[in-house]
């Protein structure tokens, strides 16, 4: 049954208002009606509620951009491609035909080692989140022993290289597993300090490293192994740090650099173009700078008529440059800036030639995101892509290249190298797309992770770290440099017994040399059997001999970095 309810009367208020359910509405005023003026002018109506709206259903929140995965930086795989194919023409191409360097070895002998060198940094860069890190923090205790693991993952692969002696390539990965370990104090300093650290480590690490290595005596280049490790330690941490093919002290410079670099903005055409531009600047001033203190200054005359110096051994010098370093027979040697010296010239030539290849690489990034919906943006980004992709995985491929090169040494140099860069070129377009990061990279980052768990991103620094930010890079410095002047008190104490043969065909190929080898168009400076008089080319042979071999995998999906590039390198 359904009742209604009466509606019950309007009642009028105490002043005239009328209360009922709903008020009632305020008729117009008339003209000549006085608002206010009492029941008799018009009546008084209460006024409608306020309505106020609330959500029954949580408002969804909207993420920034910054808080999303960066974008991976594909120039910084581009370079790392080109420097990939540079090293694997570097040894299996030859770099000379009789005293000349051929092409090839004008190209690529020397600065793409010197690209993997400053890659690195960029990579260490990209693992620590691409910004100072603040000493006294958890983050600061992580990304240490996260480069420390790193650093000694790598570091094992290039001595198990070393110990299979597949060939007579030098294994820069054990270089390079040092290289990440002495990054640790390195990353507390900030961005102005470690570029002009890395200035003046052009000019110190050469001049140090020549003084001390007049005192020891002649080594030999010895290739990092688990035998050696165990059989000779003084005389591996001698050759890894001041005499090998990579001698880490020097090349403490490209790690310098590489890292302050790393900390730019990557994705801005003007970062791109001061790259390229500044470093081809640079690589210009040294080449030339170079050629007027041995031509005009008589720096190539003390050169060839210093005593000990074999003149067979010259004439390989100076047509494919020495094997790390240069001999400490003349202090004129600093004067050269031929590849694989370690030099301050051959420093600053082969940090300009990398900036440059980076700054390039990052302008075609730049060109193909603004011609992306042109046929020539889609030509650009299709060409793009084998490279990107080989130069993510360059650990992975450049074991396979070396394991590669020394099972297959007597094949035709030729075809060994076009097959193997046809076959990062297509391996890594097809790996990369459907599994991913390369398989040495991730298990590198699967490793560091389970170690050392990537730090917060959000954790904030502490009142004392600000304070202390002086002082700590200040003990940073000083603890790079009694690791290095240990080193060197171990090496003069207990100098390398030279037992190990000699594994690079570099130096293979200066004892055959003739002494009359003619000079080197690259080198800038006539051979041995010219006079100081003689005409010469410019001295500057570039091209890599490098490994590829870093994980930047941090920097990419191995971790903490701020853009996925680097977990990679």
């Amino acid at each position: 049954m359904i009742t209604t309810e009466p509606p019950r009367p309007r009642t009028p208020g105490p002043t005239g208002a009328v209360t009922d359910r709903f008020p009632a509405p305020r008729p117009p005023a008339g003209p000549g009606v006085r608002p206010g003026a009492g029941p008799a002018a018009r009546p008084r109506t209460v006024d409608a509620p306020t309505v106020a709206f609330t959500p029954t259903r949580p408002v969804p929140v909207v993420t920034t951009p910054a808080a999303s995965r960066p974008a991976r930086v594909r120039g910084v795989d581009v370079a790392r491609g080109l420097a990939l194919i540079g090293m694997i023409a570097a040894h299996t191409l030859p770099l000379s035909e009789g005293d000349q360097p051929t092409l090839i070895g004008r190209l690529v002998n020397g600065p793409a080692a010197a690209l993997f060198g400053v890659l690195a940094g960029l990579s260490v860069a990209l693992l620590t989140g691409r910004r100072r890190v603040e000493p006294g923090t958890e983050a600061a205790r992580r990304h240490a022993l996260r480069l420390v693991v790193r650093g000694l993952a790598i570091g094992t692969i290039g001595l198990a290289l070393g110990q299979a002696e597949l060939g007579s390539i030098d294994v820069i990965l054990t270089y390079y597993g040092v290289l990440f370990v002495l990054a640790v104090p390195l990353v507390l300093l900030s961005t102005r300090v470690l570029a002009a650290l890395g200035a003046a480590l052009v000019v110190v690490a050469p001049v140090t490293s020549h003084l001390l290595r007049a005192q020891l005596p002649p080594t030999e280049l010895l290739d990092p192994s688990f035998t050696l490790l165990v059989t000779d330690p003084a005389g591996l941490l001698t050759t890894l740090l001041f005499t090998g093919a990579y001698p880490v002290w020097p090349w403490l410079a490209y790690l310098c650099v590489g890292i302050a670099v790393g900390r730019l903005r990557l994705d801005r055409t003007r970062t791109a173009t001061a790259l390229a531009v500044g470093g081809a600047a640079l690589a210009t001033v040294a080449a030339v700078s170079s050629t007027l203190l041995l031509q005009v200054a008589g720096g190539l005359g003390q050169v060839l008529t210093a005593p000990g110096t074999d003149p067979a051994e010259l004439a390989g010098l100076f047509v494919e440059g020495p094997n790390g370093v240069t001999p400490a027979s003349s202090w004129w040697w600093l004067a050269v800036s031929l590849p694989h010296s370690s030099t301050p010239f051959d420093l600053a030539r082969t940090i300009g030639t990398s900036l440059a290849v980076l700054g390039l690489a990052l302008l075609l990034d730049r060109l193909v995101a603004r011609t992306a919906d042109r046929t020539s943006g889609r030509v650009l980004g299709a060409v793009r892509g084998p490279l990107a992709a080989a130069g993510s995985m360059t650990l992975t491929f450049y074991v396979l290249h070396v394991v590669v090169t020394g099972l297959a040494s007597g094949a035709d140099p030729g075809a060994l190298f076009l097959v193997q860069v046809l076959g990062v070129l297509a391996a890594g377009m097809v790996w990369q797309r459907f599994l991913g990061r390369g398989p040495l990279e991730a298990g590198v980052a699967r490793l560091v992770d389970a170690v050392a768990p990537a730090p917060s991103k959000t954790e904030a620094t502490t009142t004392r770290a600000r304070v202390g930010a002086l002082l700590a890079s200040a003990l940073a410095i000083g603890a790079l440099l009694v690791a290095v002047a240990a080193g060197a008190g171990v090496a003069l104490a207990f100098p390398s017994t030279g037992d190990a043969a000699t594994t690079s065909s570099d130096s293979e190929t200066a004892e055959e040399e003739p002494a009359d080898a003619g000079t080197s168009p690259d080198a800038g400076t006539p051979g041995p059997g010219a006079t100081a008089d003689d005409p010469a080319a410019d001295d500057a042979a570039d091209a890599t001999d490098g490994t590829g071999g870093t994980d930047t995998s941090d920097a990419t999906g191995s971790g903490d970095t701020g853009t996925e590039s680097g977990e990679d390198g």
